[in-house]
């Protein structure tokens, strides 16, 4: 990661650890895990990761209101993956998808090669998200299945704090 981008991540980090999330999910369809919504300095992201700690997540999107940017993380270790790779990041839904251009990336904690896609068009997104039925993301041949419950509530709640495109 380019070292300008480390107190960003980092500040996105600080806030998810210690952010209130709004509590969006009944039952959590893995253990320990729901989606979430942090909001804060008029900011916001989504988040389907553990209800114990802001560090362990498996899907993130963030919202910078102030940078008019959004950004995706798929946390899920793309085995054999070198860092700086593109990567196309599919997201679908129903009869929904989108996909967006990324490349792969890492970080210190975990040495995962996940993939991330930055300035993205959000909406579209927030499109594939909101339909019924689980959603999938598909990184080369690296498949996540991200849960339905909860999801709608989730995304709705980001949705109304993101004011980007």
């Amino acid at each position: 990661m380019p070292v300008a981008d480390r107190p960003i991540r980092l500040a996105l980090a600080a806030c998810l650890a210690f952010a209130a999330p709004v509590a969006v999910a009944a039952a959590e369809p893995e253990p320990g895990f729901a989606w979430m919504v942090n909001q804060y300095e008029g900011n916001a992201s989504l988040v389907y990761g553990s209800t114990e700690t802001g560090e362990d997540y498996s899907f993130f999107v963030s919202c910078n209101n102030q940078e008019k940017e959004a950004e995706i993380t798929v946390y899920q270790d793309i085995e054999g993956a070198k860092v700086g790779e593109p990567l196309t990041i599919e997201l679908s839904a129903g009869s929904a998808e989108v996909a967006l251009m990324g490349e792969t990336a890492t970080d210190e904690m975990s040495g995962f090669v996940f993939g991330v896609a930055k300035k993205i068009a959000v909406k579209p997104v927030i499109a594939v998200l909101s339909k019924p039925g689980p959603a999938i993301v598909k990184m080369g041949k690296v498949t996540v299945n991200l849960p339905e419950t909860g999801r709608a509530a989730a995304v709705s709640e980001f949705a109304k704090a993101c004011k980007l495109d």
